[in-house]
């Protein structure tokens, strides 16, 4: 690697983080791997006999449920395709996926889902959308807790890769205000009109936006007024937004 090449800077958890490095990677690009958030699992009282299935919105809930509940003959009610593929290799059986997001799950769960079974979500501390609540007012008996929550990390960033990164993928709200302190605390290294967000939703943009707008400096602020640039998944899936880095090469 030439120190001129631009960088993908790769900012979600370091579980999954060289995964999306090396999809990033095969596409041609250079990447920079600096977390901006962390997982601490939870530990929560479940009785595994309480459900008969549950849901997962995410790879880090399968995980962290996985490690308080040993029990597998459940119905696992995943969130996207790759959340699946996990929940088989860990042997829930059977698996079912929406294939896109949290609404596309909450729909395929009301459209086929045993109104009598008992369901459990194994929840972020800090859900996006309210699953749970959305599924019980329509007559499911659905039970939660929060097996994970996601922590604020300093990035590990060289001042000397920073004048070089061009693409930030941005994978949730809460990663897009840790991505913003961040470019805050570096905004003199940095040139804003060169960096392209990639993120999996709006709401991602809005956390990223929302957060440096809390900033005093001028380039930040010229460079907000102006109009940062961002591209916006077509679904919320890491998926879509490798296929914005594939169309932008």
């Amino acid at each position: 690697m030439t120190n001129r090449a631009p960088l993908v800077w790769v900012t979600r958890t370091t579980e999954g983080a060289r995964r999306t490095a090396r999809a990033v990677e095969a596409l041609g690009y250079h990447t920079l791997v600096a977390p901006v958030l962390k997982i601490q699992a939870l530990k929560p009282i479940i009785d595994p006999h309480s459900f008969d299935g549950v849901i997962f919105t995410s790879r880090n809930g399968l995980n962290a449920f996985s490690s308080l509940c040993g029990r597998r003959a459940l119905t696992a009610w995943c969130v996207g395709d790759a959340t699946a593929r996990a929940a088989g290799e860990k042997g829930f059986q059977p698996v079912i996926s929406a294939g896109a997001d949290s609404k596309a799950l909450v729909a395929l769960i009301r459209q086929t889902a045993d109104r009598h079974s008992r369901l459990f979500y194994a929840a972020p501390a800090e859900p996006a959308a309210a699953l749970c609540q959305v599924l019980c007012a329509d007559g499911f008996q659905v039970s939660e807790a929060a097996v994970y929550e996601t922590q604020s990390v300093v990035p590990r960033l060289n001042p000397a890769d920073l004048p070089r990164i061009r693409h930030i993928l941005v994978q949730s709200p809460k990663a897009g205000r840790a991505i913003a302190e961040a470019l805050i605390a570096w905004h003199d290294k940095l040139c804003f009109p060169n960096l392209r967000f990639i993120c999996i939703s709006e709401a991602a943009w809005q956390g990223v936006e929302a957060g440096l707008r809390q900033s005093a400096a001028p380039e930040i602020r010229k460079a907000v007024a102006a109009g940062l640039d961002r591209r916006i998944a077509e679904t919320p899936d890491e998926a879509a937004m490798l296929r914005l880095l594939e169309t932008d090469g």
